[in-house]
C-alpha cells in the first residue's frame, strides 16, 4: 500500500533558552563517585514540570528520556506511551550520517574524500565539473553551498526527480565558497549515494546494519511517497502511522526529514554513540572512528556558539563537550560523553495544525534545559 504526503519545508528555529535554576548532584553513600540516580530522577522530574509549564505552554512535548551510563534514569511521557512514533524531523540527517559511516566502515564507500561524480555516476549529466568535484565530506558538513532560499528548496521538493533537481540547481548557482549553509538538499543526496553504494534501499540497509542491531523495529505498514501536492489524506495517514520513512518520487528515502521513530529508538542511537558505536551486546555497530569524527567540530560557529560535525551539531552542556541531533518543533538527541549522559525529547509537530509553528518548542531551549538542569546532576565532582 502507498500514500502520498505533501512536501515539507524545514528549518531549525534557534532561540536562546531562559536561565534555569539547578540543584547539586547527589551521590550514593556506599559509592561517593556514583550518582544516586533515583534521587536525581525525582529532582529532574520536578524541574521538568517547571520547564514544561514555562517552555511548552502549548503542551506539545510528548516524551523526555534521560539515560546515564546506558541505563534509563527517567522516562517521562505526556499524552503518549512508549510505543508511539513521532516525526523526528531533521534528526533524520544524523541517522543518514550514521548510515554513511557504516557504509564506509563496510568498504561500500571509499571514504569522505569521494566525490559526487564518483558516488553518483548516473547523474553526472546534471553536474558541472565543480559540482562533480564536491566531496562527501562537504555534504556531511553542509559546506557544499546548496541554495538556501525557500523558493529553491520548494523547487526540488516539487520536482518529479529530486536528485536531478538538486544537482541542476546547484550547478546553476555557480561555484560555492565553502561556507556553512544549512540545507535539506545535500542530506537528501546521501540517500541516492547510499543506494548506489550498497545496491539496496536506504531502509533495507539501515534495517540490517543499524536498526536491527540496536533493537529498533523498522517495518512500515504503508509506503509514503512525497510529491508537490497538498494531499491532506496522505499527511493524516502519515501522522497515524507507526514506523515510517517517506520516499521521493524515485523511491529514495528522505535524507533530511520525516523518519518516524519512538523516543526509545532515539535513545538507543544516542546510547550507541555514547558507547563509541557499540550495541548493548557489545557489537560494533557504528565504526568507532566514525563516532569520534562525526561528532567532533568540523565547522566552528555554524550557528552562533554551535559547531557542526558530520550532520551532528556540537555544543557544550554545563561546560562539558556535547553533541546533538536537532529536529524542528522540539526533537532532540543530546549526548554528553563526560557525564555518561543521553537526553531525548520527542515533541508533537503536526503539519495539519495551522498553529504548529506558534506551538513549536525550540531545540535550543531544550539544550538549555539539559545544560542547566540535567547535566549538572551528573557532574564528576
Amino acid at each position: 500500500m502507498s500514500a502520498r504526503v505533501s512536501r515539507t519545508v524545514l528549518a531549525i528555529v534557534l532561540v536562546t533558552g531562559a536561565s534555569l535554576a539547578l540543584n547539586g548532584c547527589i551521590r550514593t553513600p556506599d559509592d561517593p563517585d556514583r550518582p544516586d540516580v533515583e534521587s536525581i530522577a525525582v529532582q529532574i522530574e520536578e524541574d521538568l514540570d517547571e520547564f514544561l509549564r514555562d517552555g511548552d505552554d502549548a503542551g506539545q512535548v510528548r516524551a523526555v528520556l534521560v539515560y546515564h551510563d546506558g541505563e534509563a534514569v527517567l522516562e517521562r511521557y505526556r499524552g503518549a506511551d512508549p510505543e508511539d512514533y513521532w516525526d523526528t524531523r531533521s534528526v533524520t540527517k544524523s541517522v543518514m550520517s550514521t548510515l554513511v559511516g557504516i557504509a564506509i566502515g563496510q568498504g561500500m564507500i571509499s571514504g569522505v574524500d569521494a566525490t559526487l561524480g564518483e558516488l553518483l555516476p548516473s547523474y553526472t549529466a546534471e553536474m558541472t565539473p565543480e559540482v562533480s568535484a564536491i566531496t562527501l565530506q562537504r555534504l556531511l558538513t553542509q559546506t557544499e553551498n546548496f541554495p538556501l532560499d525557500r523558493s529553491a528548496d520548494e523547487t526540488f521538493w516539487e520536482s518529479p526527480d529530486w536528485i536531478r533537481a538538486i544537482l541542476a540547481q546547484r550547478a546553476a548557482a555557480g561555484p560555492g565558497d565553502g561556507a556553512f549553509r544549512y540545507s535539506n538538499a545535500g542530506p537528501h543526496l546521501l540517500s541516492a549515494v547510499l543506494v548506489e553504494a550498497t545496491g539496496r534501499s536506504v531502509l533495507e540497509f539501515a534495517r540490517e546494519y543499524l536498526f536491527e542491531p540496536l533493537g529498533i523495529p523498522a517495518d512500515p505498514t504503508t509506503e509514503f511517497v512525497m510529491d508537490g501536492d497538498d494531499e491532506l489524506d496522505g499527511i493524516a495517514a502519515y501522522n497515524a502511522a507507526d514506523f515510517a520513512w517517506p520516499m521521493d518520487p524515485q523511491g529514495f528515502h528522505s535524507g533530511s526529514t520525516l523518519l518516524k521513530l519512538r523516543p526509545q529508538d532515539l535513545a538507543a542511537l544516542g546510547v550507541a554513540y555514547l558507547a563509541d558505536g557499540q550495541s548493548p551486546r557489545g557489537d560494533q555497530v557504528i565504526p568507532e572512528d566514525w563516532v569520534a569524527t562525526a561528532t567532533a567540530q568540523q565547522v566552528a560557529g555554524a550557528e552562533g556558539e554551535l559547531g557542526y560535525g558530520y550532520l551532528w551539531w556540537t555544543l557544550e552542556a554545563d561546560g562539558a563537550r556535547a553533541f546533538a541531533a536537532f529536529g524542528l518543533g522540539g526533537q532532540l538527541i543530546e549526548v554528553v560523553p563526560e557525564r555518561d549522559l543521553v537526553v531525548v525529547v520527542a515533541t508533537e509537530y503536526d503539519e495539519l495544525d495551522p498553529e504548529r509553528d506558534l506551538k513549536s518548542v525550540s531545540p535550543r531551549a531544550l539544550t538549555a534545559m539539559v545544560s542547566a538542569w540535567i547535566a549538572p546532576r551528573f557532574a564528576a565532582d
